[in-house]
């Protein structure tokens, strides 16, 4: 790897002050890491971009230690926002260059926007949503307009290994130590079922979550591994095996199944075969090395007495035992298939689309039926329609035709669908143009069953790439 380890000093110490920020849980230190992460934003705007992929991937975990830590990306993307406004003050010209999938993105903003208001909800959840669409968006603004050498590409690479080391680390600790060591108390805590039990949720506190962030870590692994050479490159394979270790024990079915899918559509479009040797390598090294004996090590640990109290504590919910066949047989028993229609996502779909009868034009707006803000704030609509619980309508789609109607669903779709054009008159200039294409074609399929245009680690990584990719030149091109 052509760039020297010091070079990389920015991200160990962002590590460190997340760290010390979790740690000490005080005020004036909160208030001096926000300000020091405003200031080198401004200073060093490429690498402030690369804290935000140390920053959201365990933002979760940090959260549960200093909850006052959950401004730190806002805050780095707002100035680097403000650095690349000074950058282009002499250009205005560029800083309103848009194409049409982003006009369609201000539209949906606006109907999700004054709709809600027209339902009664309050300012402070309207905004809560928006800042959850608009934040990741800013990333590809920027990333956009920055200038991105090949020393900038080396550094994603590292920080991206840097980052899957730890958080699969961690992962594997988790399991191995039942959910009891370096977790926040209240997830060692948490209550799961038994098909959960055995799942690794990982510094994102989720294990779908966690899947496609590290889904999103193979492609990038995969894409620029021929920036390796001699012991870097065994270093790529060795991150590979640790990754679908930790990848395969989150169980994540509809991560497995998008990653599948993109996998086929790149190989059709970009007619390329060769790295499906070292990926299914470096799949079965994963499953064999780390998934198998991280497993059997966890059932080691169950039998003693340690693991035994653990097991007690975690099955309030449900005490069966859980397997991997018990997993992937959920998908389709009875049983599963009765909840979903009662309170799972059938009766998420036939909830939304009954709503949506009621308010076909523009919806009932956000933070009014599964989406973030509806966790935090009540929904006005949610009694109307004998809605008791707070959720996740784990369906994007069925969230955006409740909450917009027929005019935010259009532009919905113009954003998907211009997104979808742009990166097609790629494919043939840059091997990154059918990455992306399988990455975005997969994404409308992840939409059924995630939230996907709201999650982090999913939105940060897809439009950092898309700016780049929008703003590539020759000279950075590599072969996969």
């Amino acid at each position: 790897m052509p760039i020297p380890w010091r070079k990389l000093y920015f991200v160990f110490v962002a590590l460190a002050l997340f760290f010390i920020g979790a740690a000490l849980d005080n005020t004036v230190i909160d208030l001096l890491i926000m300000l020091f992460f405003a200031g080198y934003a401004i200073a060093k705007p490429k690498n402030s971009l690369l804290i935000l992929f140390t920053y959201f991937p365990i933002r979760p975990f940090l959260l549960e230690f200093n909850p006052a830590l959950k401004g730190i990306g806002d805050i780095i993307i707002f100035a680097l926002l403000f650095r690349v406004l000074l950058m282009y003050r002499k250009d205005l010209k560029k800083l309103f260059q848009f194409y049409w999938f982003e006009y369609a993105f201000f539209g949906f903003l606006i109907v999700g926007a004054v709709s809600a208001y027209l339902t009664g909800v309050s300012l402070t959840a309207i905004i809560f949503q928006i800042r959850g669409f608009l934040l990741f968006y800013l990333v590809f603004y920027i990333a956009r307009r920055l200038h991105i050498t090949k020393e900038d590409i080396n550094k994603f690479i590292l920080t991206t290994l840097i980052m899957t080391f730890l958080i699969c680390i961690h992962g594997m600790v988790e399991k191995l130590s039942l959910r009891g060591v370096f977790l926040p108390q209240s997830w060692q805590d948490m209550p799961l079922s038994a098909t959960n039990r055995i799942r690794i949720y990982g510094m994102t506190g989720n294990p779908n979550v966690l899947a496609y962030y590290l889904s999103f870590s193979i492609i990038i692994i995969m894409y620029f591994r021929n920036r390796f050479t001699g012991k870097w490159l065994w270093l790529t394979y060795i991150s590979l095996a640790c990754l679908f270790g930790v990848w395969s024990l989150t169980y994540s079915r509809g991560t497995w199944i998008a990653f599948a899918l993109a996998l086929a559509i790149y190989v059709v479009v970009a007619r390329k075969w060769n790295f499906l040797k070292p990926l299914l390598i470096s799949l079965a090294a994963g499953v064999i090395l780390i998934a198998v004996p991280v497993s059997i090590g966890t059932s080691i640990v169950e039998n003693t007495d340690f693991g035994k109290e653990k097991k007690e504590k975690q099955s309030q919910y449900d005490d069966s035992e859980g397997s991997f066949k018990d997993r992937l047989g959920s998908t389709i028993d009875k049983e599963t298939r009765e909840q979903s229609s009662q309170s799972g996502r059938i009766w998420i779909v036939s909830k939304g689309f009954e709503i949506y009868l009621d308010h076909p034009i523009i919806g009932t707006g956000f933070a009014t039926f599964g989406d973030g803000a509806t966790l935090s704030y009540d929904s006005p609509i949610y009694d109307d329609y004998g809605i008791e619980r707070e959720f996740f309508s784990d369906n994007q789609y069925i969230q955006i035709i409740t909450q917009t109607g027929a005019v935010g669903v259009i532009l919905f779709a113009i954003f998907l669908l211009n997104m979808l054009y742009h990166i097609w008159k790629k494919r043939n200039e840059t091997l990154l143009g059918p990455v992306l294409l399988a990455v975005l074609l997969a994404a409308y399929a992840a939409g059924m069953v995630y939230n996907i245009w709201e999650g982090d680690s999913f939105t940060i990584f897809y439009f950092a790439m898309l700016g780049y990719l929008l703003n590539m030149r020759p000279e950075h091109e590599y072969d996969l």
